[in-house]
């Protein structure tokens, strides 16, 4: 006598639905948690959420997946994957080649922690717009998950940045071709009461 197992397993019209639906939820994902990262400026969302290839990788990689896996006719599910893999293919095309062309690219070449102790330091990043170097000059207040990171300013080449300095532990001093601009910090949350967009 043979017993048959009771596997149930998701229909696979049904996977393809919820495949699909996560897909295209990705991309909204991301850009929802890059405004939300934005608006609190919390390090860790703004990494998560910096980026939005991957976000748009995972959403053609998914909805092609759950395409294969749907009810629709046989033509309908391959012309649509195949158009999934294109997005998929330039995406990564994109993220390998054209990335690293008209992304920044930030570095962090400096971080000074302010006088008197305390969780704040100022940081500076250097990147790149094709060859022209590019300067972020920015504060992070906290650590770990509570950490936020405030801009202050932003240089390209013409103006060029020279050097920041503490004056105090709420104020800067940011030098560049100008000249220096003293940035005063609010006491509770590190963030600048102006920025210097020079870039």
């Amino acid at each position: 006598m043979t017993i048959m197992a009771n596997t149930r397993t998701t229909p696979l019209p049904v996977l393809g639905t919820v495949l699909i639906a996560v897909g295209v939820l990705a991309p909204v994902a991301q850009l929802v948690g890059a405004w939300v990262a934005e608006s609190t400026r919390y390090v860790v969302l703004l990494g998560a959420f910096g980026a939005a290839w991957p976000y748009w990788l995972a959403g053609f990689a998914l909805c092609g997946a759950g395409v294969l896996r749907t009810g629709a006719r046989r033509p309908v599910r391959q012309a649509v994957a195949v158009a999934c893999a294109a997005g998929a293919v330039l995406v990564v095309f994109f993220r390998l080649v054209l990335f690293d062309v008209f992304g920044a690219g930030w570095e962090e070449t400096q971080r000074v922690p302010a006088p008197g102790g305390g969780e704040r330091a100022v940081r500076v990043e250097q990147g790149a717009a094709m060859i022209d170097p590019l300067w972020r000059v920015s504060v992070v207040e906290g650590s770990g998950l509570t950490a936020r990171s405030h801009e202050v300013a932003t240089y390209g080449e013409p103006t060029g940045f020279h050097a920041v300095a503490w004056d105090g532990p709420d104020a800067l001093l940011v030098t560049d071709g100008d000249g220096t601009k003293r940035i005063t910090l609010d006491p509770s949350t590190g963030a600048p009461d102006r920025t210097v967009d020079a870039g």
